[in-house]
C-alpha cells in the first residue's frame, strides 16, 4: 500500500492484563499504518484505543458453514441457473486485475479510508490474490450464459486452512453484473467447490460494512460465529497524506 504497516491481534483468550501490554508493545511499535483487532468481548479496551489515537473501521464477522449436504442442496432454490464455475486461466486473470483496478471492491477499510488513493485498495487485492496463488490457493471465474455466450461474472478465491477447513477469502461479481442476484451463485459455488475437493467446513470473515454479503452467506446456511472490532491509526509522517 505504499507505507510501512504493523498489525497486532487481541485473542479472545487474552486476559485484560496480557491485552494491556499488547497495546503497550503496539504503542511502541507504531509505523506509518497501524492496525489493530480487538474482541468485541473486550470492549474496555476501545477507550484505550481512542485515547492514543486510534479509530473505528469496521467490524469483522467469522462466518462457518458445515458443508451440510442437505443445506447446500437447499441452495440450488435460490441461486440464478446457467450459471457455472471454472478454474482461472491467464486471460482470465488479466481480466479480474482490470476488474480490481476499475473499483470491484468498495467497502473495504482501504478503499474507505480518506488517508488512502483509492488505488492502494486495488493495489492491495492484486498483490494478495498473488501472494495466496503463489501459496496454493485456487482462483476460480463464474461464468453465465449471457448474450449468446459464457461470460465471467465474478470470481471466488479458496485456500485450504487447517486440514480440511476452506476459507474463500476473496468473492466478487465484475462490474455489470453487481446487484443481479450473482452473490449467491458465487459462494453457493465455493461451497460445492469445497465439498468437492474433500473438504469438512468453510471459514471465512465478512466485514460489517459490506451487510449484503452478510445477508447471503446467511441466506446460503452459514453461521456467524465471531466478531472482531479493527481499529485503524495512521502517524503524522504517513506519506500518502
Amino acid at each position: 500500500m505504499g507505507v510501512t504497516a504493523s498489525e497486532f491481534i487481541i485473542e479472545e483468550s487474552d486476559t485484560d492484563d496480557a491485552a494491556a501490554e499488547i497495546i503497550n508493545e503496539m504503542l511502541n511499535a507504531e509505523q506509518q499504518y497501524n492496525v489493530v483487532k480487538l474482541p468485541v468481548s473486550k470492549p474496555g479496551l476501545t477507550r484505550a484505543l481512542q485515547q492514543n489515537g486510534y479509530s473505528f473501521m469496521e467490524c469483522m464477522l467469522s462466518v462457518t458453514h458445515s458443508l451440510n449436504p442437505s443445506v447446500i442442496a437447499a441452495g440450488e432454490a435460490v441461486v440464478k441457473p446457467g450459471v457455472t464455475c471454472l478454474p482461472m486461466n491467464g486471460e482470465d486473470f488479466e481480466l479480474l486485475r482490470g476488474e480490481i483496478k476499475k473499483g470491484l471492491f468498495d467497502t473495504d477499510r482501504i478503499f474507505n479510508d480518506a488517508r488512502f488513493p483509492k488505488e492502494a485498495s486495488a493495489r492491495r487485492y492484486i498483490n494478495w490474490i498473488n501472494d495466496e496463488r503463489g501459496r496454493g490457493a485456487s482462483i476460480y471465474k463464474l461464468t453465465a450464459g449471457i448474450n449468446n455466450g459464457n461470460e465471467a461474472i465474478g470470481f471466488f478465491c479458496l485456500k485450504q486452512l487447517n486440514g480440511d477447513i476452506y476459507d474463500t477469502f476473496l468473492l466478487g461479481l465484475y462490474s455489470g453484473y453487481k446487484k443481479q442476484g450473482y452473490g449467491k451463485n458465487l459462494i453457493h459455488g465455493a461451497l460445492r467447490e469445497i465439498k468437492r475437493a474433500g473438504g469438512r467446513a468453510l471459514s471465512t470473515h465478512v466485514s460489517s460494512n459490506n451487510p449484503a454479503s452478510v445477508k447471503i452467506f446467511k441466506a446460503l446456511g452459514c453461521e456467524i460465529s465471531e466478531a472482531v472490532y479493527v481499529f485503524v491509526k495512521h502517524l503524522v509522517h504517513h506519506t500518502l497524506l
